[in-house]
């Protein structure tokens, strides 16, 4: 039953059209450093060790259909406060009623008010999420995270 599972999600996986390789773009700590909180408005400090970072806009109807997957995967122990969500091309006051709507979790969310940080690492458009290990862009995801996906980034990284 474990060999039919893993053929299948093997095949899955490499037939999905949203996953992408990336030609390692480096994060920063001085880039994260320019991103602010959406809530406070504070210099963001994060690990770059292992991050899932999620570009989304409170405009972007495909960012709903993957907002409860993305709380669902930062509830799960290894992945806990590693995923972070930055709005993009958006203001904080649509933000913020985007997630009284559709709710906060108890994800990280950051603002990224001149896209500089969404430019340097790639950002094609929203959503789109990369996983980022020792400072480094190792995956991206164009368009919203599918269950299949989700279940690739727990196989993978947990």
């Amino acid at each position: 039953m474990k060999i039919k599972f893993l053929i299948f999600f093997l095949i899955f996986t490499f037939c999905s059209s949203s996953e992408i390789t990336s030609e390692s773009i480096e994060i920063q700590d001085f880039q994260i450093q320019e991103l602010t909180y959406l809530e406070s408005n504070k210099n963001a400090e994060l690990d770059n060790e292992f991050l899932i970072i999620n570009y989304w806009a409170s405009w972007c109807l495909e960012c709903i259909e993957e907002h409860d997957l993305l709380i669902s995967l930062n509830e799960i122990k290894s992945f806990e406060g590693k995923v972070v969500l930055i709005s993009f091309q958006d203001n904080t006051s649509n933000s913020k009623e985007f997630l009284n709507k559709y709710g906060y979790g108890n994800l990280i969310y950051l603002t990224d008010v001149k896209s500089k940080f969404a430019i340097n690492s790639g950002v094609f458009g929203v959503p789109e999420t990369h996983i980022i290990q020792n400072g480094v862009i190792i995956r991206k995801y164009l368009g919203p995270l599918s269950f299949g996906d989700v279940e690739e980034i727990i196989f993978l990284y947990s």
